[in-house]
C-alpha cells in the first residue's frame, strides 16, 4: 500500500523567474502503475550524489525514500522529481541523465501489460474495448486526430514501423500508445516531440530534420501562405532553438528540454501530447444543444419591451375574438359554425393589416433612430413577429374556410353546396356575390406564398428569387380581400396609407439622382469574396451597421438584393460592400468581374481601366486583385442603383458601456463598418505638439459618449477569410499604440479575438495540434506578430468556449453594462443567446437575410 506522503519540489527558472512544478505525475492523469525494480539498484548512489550537491533536496528526497510503505512506483517518480529539478539547474548526473529517466519511462509505457484498471479506462474513453480490433493507418490517425505525416511519425517513434507498412495496428498497441500519451511525465512527453523531429533516430534534431518536419506539416496542414512565406516562418522558428545561430545545426535532447523548460508558452505546449478530449467535446455539444430558458429574472428585465408588446398583441387578438362571439350572438343571432368562420374573418383582416406594418423599412428605420420609441418598440424582432404573423393568417384561413364549408353542407339553403362553394349565385359577398369565388382564388395565392416562403424553401440555394416573387402575390390578394371583405378596407386603409408613402419615396431615392451611381473600383478579395467601391451620392447618408438594395443592370435588370455598408459613414467619397459568392446572383457577379479581362463584350473598357494586384505594406494571406475604373468617361461608366439606407440594431452599439461585436465569416460587415468609425474618430483627436511635435489626444473621444470598451470576436472557418479587413485590424492596432504610448494610464479601447475553426481546439485535439502550437508560440514571441495574419493579436484555433470567454468578459467589465451583437450562423447564435442571458448581457442579433 502506498504512503500518502508526497515528494514536491518547485525550481525558480532564474531566466524567466517563474515558479515550474517538477513533480509532473501530479499534472498527468493516474490510470497507470507499476513496478521497476530495474530503477532500485541505482537508488543509493543518486541519493549519496545528490547529498553533495544540494542538500535541501538531499533531505526532502531522504525523507520520501525513506518513508514507511513507499512504493517502488513512488521512488521512481521522486528520483524523476529529482533529476528534473537538477538539470533545470544545468547539473546533470553521470549515472542517470534526464534522457536516460525519459527513456525508461517511455519503455516502461509501452511495454509493461495492461492493467485491468487501464484497460477499463479506455473501455469507457473509447466506449468499448478495442484491445482485440484491428486498424489501419488511417483509422488509427482518426482515432487520435492526427495528420498523416504525425501519424506516421508517431508509429515508427514507439516502435511500430512493421505495423505502418502492413497497414494494419492491433488494438493492444493502440491502447499502450494511448497510455505513453495519457500519462507520460513532462520528460516523456518532450521526449516524444523530439523524437517526431529525429527522423535518422540518432538522438540529435539537425536544421534540415525539423525543417523537413515543419514543410510536410505545413503543407498538409494547408497551410495558405506561399512557400517563401512558409520557409520565413519556419527559420524564424528555428531560431527559437538556436539553429540559426549554432555552427553546429544539431541539438540533443537535453538541450531541446532545457529550450522548452526557460519559456512557459513552449512548455505548456506539452501538455497537449496526450489523448484527444473526447468527454469535452461531447459535453460542449450537449451543452450547445441544452433547452433555452427564458423565465429568469434577468432576461425578463432584458426582454421587457418584448414581453409587453407580446402581451397587448395575445390581448388585441382575444379581444377581437370576445367581440365577434358577443356581436355575432347577440345582435346577428349566427349558428356556431358562422361565427367561427367570422373569428377566423376578423383575425385574417386584422393580420393582414398588421403584416404591412412590420415591413415598413422607412418605419423601422424611424423608429431605431429615435432612442426613446427604439426603447419601447422591439423592431428588431419585426421580421419573426411577421413570421408569427404569417402563420396565424395561414391558421385563421383554415379555420374561416373550413366552417364555412361545413356551414354550407348543415345549413338549409335553397342552394346546392357546389352552388354555394363555387358560384356568384347565392349573391355571398360584398361585391356581386363574388366571396366564394374570391376566397378560393385567395386561398391558393396564400397556400403558394407561404409554401414558398417556408425557411426549408427560401434559404435553399438558388431559390430566394422563388419566394421574392410569390412574395409579391401579396398584391392581387389585398385586391381580392377588399373584394371579398365587406369591412377590411377600414383595417386595411391606416397601413395602406403608410405604405404607399414608403413607397412612393422610395421609388424618388431609387430612380432619382441620389440612386443612381457608379463603380469606383472591385477588389476580388478571394474565390469567394469581392469588394465593390460605389461612388458615394451627395446627401447620401448612414450610420454604422446600416445596409442597402442594389440593382446591377449588367447582371440582372430587375433584381434588388441586399448588402451591408462595410465603410464608415465618415467617408464621405464612397461607399463599400462585402459580398460573398453563393449559387445565385452573387455567383454571377463574382464571375462577371473575375472573368472580366476576357470578356469580349467589354474590349473597349479595357482601355479605360487598370488591373493590378493589390500589394499593401502589410504581409497579406492572399494577395487580392483591384480594377480600377476610369470615369472620367460617363458614357463607359459602371452604373447601378442603390436604395436605402435601412437601419439594424448595429446603431444601438453607442449606447453600451461595453460591447461585444461577434461575426461569422462574412457576417463580420456590420461590425467592420463601427470599426472604421472608431478609427475615424480616434484620429479626429490627434493634436501634435508645436515644441516636441509629440502626437496626442484630446481625450474627448473616450469621455463624451457612455461606450468605454469593444470586444471584436471573428470566427472563421477559412484561415484566409482574415484577409478581408486585415489592413483595418492592423491599422487600429497601431493606432491603438500611439494612443496608450500618449495616455498610459487608460486601457485597452478595442480587444480582437480571432478564431479559426476548420481546427480543433487545443482541448479536444491535443497531441494533433501540438506541432502547430509549438511553431505558432515561437514565431508569435520572436516576431511578436501572428503568424497567420501578422497582427500583435494572436489567432485562436477552434471554436471559442463561450462560457468560459463571456465568465471573463463579465470579470472584467463588472460594473458596466454589456450588449453583445451577432451577425452569422443562426445555430451559433443561440448558443451565444444562452450564454447572454447567464451572464446578464444584453444580446442583439442580426439576420443574414435581410
Amino acid at each position: 500500500m502506498a504512503s500518502n506522503t508526497r515528494l514536491s519540489v518547485s525550481i525558480i527558472d532564474l531566466s524567466s523567474s517563474k515558479t515550474h512544478p517538477t513533480n509532473e505525475n501530479e499534472l498527468q492523469p493516474n490510470v497507470y502503475s507499476t513496478q521497476s525494480p530495474s530503477v532500485e539498484t541505482i537508488i543509493p548512489n543518486l541519493v549519496n550524489k545528490s547529498n553533495q550537491t544540494s542538500p535541501q533536496v538531499s533531505l526532502e528526497s531522504q525523507y520520501a525514500v525513506s518513508g514507511s510503505g513507499l512504493s517502488r512506483t513512488s521512488i521512481v517518480r521522486a528520483l524523476r522529481t529529482l533529476v528534473s529539478s537538477k538539470s533545470r539547474r544545468g547539473s546533470l548526473t553521470d549515472d542517470l541523465s534526464q534522457r536516460r529517466i525519459a527513456e525508461l519511462k517511455f519503455r516502461e509505457l509501452l511495454t509493461d501489460p495492461l492493467t485491468d484498471q487501464t484497460l477499463n479506462f479506455f473501455k469507457n474513453y473509447f466506449n468499448e474495448d478495442i484491445s482485440m480490433k484491428q486498424f489501419d493507418v488511417t483509422q488509427f490517425c482518426r482515432l487520435f486526430q492526427i495528420t498523416p505525416v504525425l501519424g506516421e511519425r508517431l508509429l515508427k517513434i514507439v516502435e511500430q514501423e512493421t505495423a505502418y507498412n502492413k497497414n494494419s495496428i492491433d488494438g493492444t498497441s493502440v491502447l499502450r500508445i494511448a497510455r505513453l500519451l495519457c500519462v507520460g511525465t513532462m520528460s516523456v512527453k518532450a521526449l516524444i516531440l523530439f523524437k517526431l523531429f529525429d527522423y535518422d533516430n540518432n538522438n540529435q534534431i539537425s536544421l534540415t530534420e525539423m525543417k523537413t518536419f515543419y514543410q510536410q506539416y505545413l503543407k498538409e496542414f494547408k497551410f495558405p501562405h506561399n512557400e517563401n512565406r512558409t520557409n520565413e516562418i519556419i527559420d524564424t522558428f528555428l531560431m527559437g532553438f538556436h539553429f540559426i545561430d549554432d555552427d553546429s545545426q544539431q541539438i540533443n535532447f537535453d538541450q531541446f528540454y532545457t529550450v522548452l523548460q526557460s519559456n512557459d508558452e513552449l512548455f505548456h505546449t506539452l501538455y497537449l501530447i496526450s489523448i484527444p478530449d473526447q468527454h469535452l467535446l461531447i459535453s460542449n455539444l450537449q451543452n450547445e444543444k441544452k433547452s433555452y430558458h427564458c423565465c429568469t429574472r434577468e432576461y425578463l428585465k432584458n426582454n421587457l419591451n418584448q414581453i409587453i408588446c407580446l402581451f397587448i398583441y395575445i390581448l388585441l387578438n382575444l379581444f377581437l375574438i370576445i367581440y365577434v362571439v358577443v356581436y355575432r350572438l347577440t345582435i346577428t343571432h349566427l349558428n356556431g359554425w358562422e361565427i367561427i368562420a367570422r373569428i377566423g374573418g376578423e383575425l385574417i383582416n386584422f393580420h393582414f393589416s398588421f403584416s404591412i406594418l412590420l415591413m415598413l423599412k422607412q418605419t423601422i428605420t424611424f423608429i431605431r433612430s429615435n432612442s426613446f420609441l427604439r426603447h419601447y418598440i422591439p423592431v428588431d424582432n419585426h421580421i419573426d413577429l411577421h413570421k408569427i404573423v404569417g402563420t396565424v393568417i395561414a391558421i385563421s384561413s383554415v379555420i374561416h374556410s373550413l366552417a364555412l364549408i361545413i356551414n354550407y353542407a348543415i345549413k338549409p339553403s335553397n342552394y346546392t353546396w357546389m352552388q354555394q362553394m363555387f358560384s356568384i349565385m347565392p349573391g355571398y359577398g360584398w361585391i356581386n356575390g363574388t366571396a366564394p369565388i374570391t376566397g378560393i382564388i385567395m386561398f391558393i395565392l396564400l397556400f403558394i406564398m407561404i409554401l414558398c416562403a417556408m425557411q426549408c424553401v427560401r434559404q435553399k440555394t438558388g431559390y430566394y428569387q422563388l419566394f421574392y416573387y410569390t412574395h409579391l402575390l401579396y398584391v392581387p390578394l389585398f385586391i381580392l380581400l377588399i373584394i371579398h371583405a365587406r369591412d377590411f378596407w377600414k383595417w386595411f386603409i391606416g397601413p395602406m396609407i403608410l405604405f404607399l408613402a414608403e413607397k412612393l419615396y422610395s421609388y424618388k431615392r431609387c430612380f432619382g439622382k441620389y440612386g443612381l451611381t457608379h463603380l469606383l473600383s472591385v477588389t476580388i478579395e478571394d474565390e469567394n469574396v469581392l469588394s465593390l467601391i460605389i461612388y458615394r451620392p451627395h446627401n447620401f447618408s448612414f450610420n454604422i451597421g446600416d445596409y442597402i438594395f442594389i440593382k446591377f443592370p449588367l447582371i440582372a435588370s430587375y433584381e434588388w438584393h441586399p448588402f451591408t455598408i462595410s465603410s464608415g459613414p465618415e467617408e464621405k467619397t464612397f461607399l463599400r460592400l462585402h459580398i460573398q459568392k453563393q449559387k445565385n446572383w452573387t455567383k454571377k457577379l463574382h464571375n462577371y468581374f473575375s472573368n472580366y479581362r476576357e470578356r469580349r463584350d467589354s474590349y473597349e473598357n479595357l482601355t479605360e481601366m487598370i488591373i493590378l494586384p493589390v500589394v499593401p505594406q502589410y504581409t497579406r494571406i492572399q494577395s487580392p486583385k483591384e480594377i480600377i475604373f476610369d470615369n472620367q468617361c460617363t458614357n463607359k461608366q459602371i452604373t447601378l442603383s442603390i436604395d436605402g439606407p435601412y437601419s439594424s440594431c448595429t446603431r444601438y452599439i453607442f449606447d453600451c458601456e461595453h460591447c461585444v461585436l461577434i461575426g461569422g465569416g462574412i457576417g463580420i460587415t456590420p461590425y467592420v463598418s463601427v470599426l472604421e468609425s472608431l478609427m475615424y474618430q480616434f484620429r479626429s483627436q490627434r493634436i501634435v505638439c508645436s515644441n516636441c511635435s509629440q502626437m496626442n489626444y484630446t481625450n474627448e473621444f473616450c469621455h463624451r459618449r457612455p461606450l468605454k470598451k469593444v470586444d471584436f470576436i471573428w470566427i472563421n472557418r477559412d484561415i484566409k477569410n482574415f484577409g478581408w479587413f486585415i489592413k483595418l485590424l492592423s491599422d487600429f492596432e497601431i493606432e491603438q499604440e500611439t494612443y496608450l504610448n500618449a495616455n498610459p494610464e487608460h486601457e485597452n479601447y478595442l480587444d480582437i479575438h480571432l478564431y479559426f475553426t476548420s481546427l480543433a481546439s487545443n482541448e479536444t485535439s491535443r497531441i494533433g495540434n501540438v506541432a502547430y502550437d509549438l511553431v505558432a508560440n515561437v514565431y508569435s514571441q520572436i516576431s511578436h506578430k501572428d503568424m497567420y495574419t501578422n497582427l500583435k493579436t494572436k489567432t485562436r484555433i477552434g471554436r471559442p468556449n463561450w462560457k468560459l470567454l463571456f465568465s471573463k468578459l463579465k470579470v472584467e467589465q463588472n460594473n458596466r453594462t454589456t450588449g453583445v451583437f451577432f451577425c452569422g450562423n443562426k445555430t451559433m447564435g443561440q448558443t451565444i443567446q444562452r450564454q447572454c442571458q447567464e451572464q446578464n448581457f444584453l444580446f442583439h442579433s442580426e439576420p443574414f437575410d435581410k
